[in-house]
């Protein structure tokens, strides 16, 4: 138990050094003594959930980082656990994705998603998608033995380590009124009409020059 409120006081002494906020304001922050403080990242005391959950968020970072993140505690169990992973990452502003879906008269249907890796708004994309490509390039390589697993939970276990601090947070929803949405609407099918009329008009002018 000494080791965990350790370790949970490294983390907070450390974002709160990062954040440049002395303990003499983070304690005024948190309501808290400055001794008090000081035993929380040294360890000395334990602290509620409620303590935890609000130093957090004077940290801006997630409780979960403070407490210990462990890639064995998350369980894909059942298609559903699937569905609110996919939810979950679609709040996310740091990354974006498009649902690529593929359908034919034949057998073939295919559905991804796409991570645009030159993405000027989704700051996390690139880094994404290079784990990615690793991912595809190491996958391949331990299908085909020329990897072995030690390699392979090695290299998976320094990912998931180099990108703890790497915080994600929910995007910011629209709260509209109807008339607003309708003119929105209105106009993304403008802007989208506008497109494909470009795009036809090009296809057009290239088979003119044929």
């Amino acid at each position: 138990m000494d080791n965990f409120l350790n370790e949970i006081g490294d983390k907070i002494a450390e974002q709160r050094k990062k954040s440049g906020i002395s303990q003499t304001e983070f304690a005024e922050k948190l309501g808290k003594s400055l001794r008090t403080v000081q035993k929380y990242e040294s360890g000395e005391i334990d602290m509620p959930l409620s303590m935890l959950e609000k130093i957090s968020e004077v940290l801006s970072v997630p409780m979960n980082y403070l407490i210990g993140y462990d890639s064995s505690h998350i369980k894909l169990e059942t298609l559903a656990d699937v569905y609110a992973f996919i939810f979950e990452l679609d709040r996310k502003k740091e990354l974006a994705f498009d649902i690529s879906v593929e359908k034919s008269d034949t057998d073939e249907w295919k559905c991804s998603l796409v991570f645009d890796g030159k993405s000027k708004t989704a700051e996390l994309n690139s880094d994404l998608c290079l784990a990615l490509e690793t991912f595809c390039n190491n996958r391949e390589a331990l299908s085909t033995y020329w990897m072995d697993y030690q390699t392979y939970d090695d290299w998976e276990d320094k990912t998931i380590e180099r990108s703890k601090e790497w915080f994600l947070q929910d995007k910011a929803r629209e709260i509209l009124d109807s008339a607003t949405i309708a003119k929105k609407r209105n106009e993304l099918d403008r802007q989208k009409l506008e497109k494909m009329l470009t795009e036809k008009q090009a296809k057009e002018g290239n088979n003119t020059e044929l």
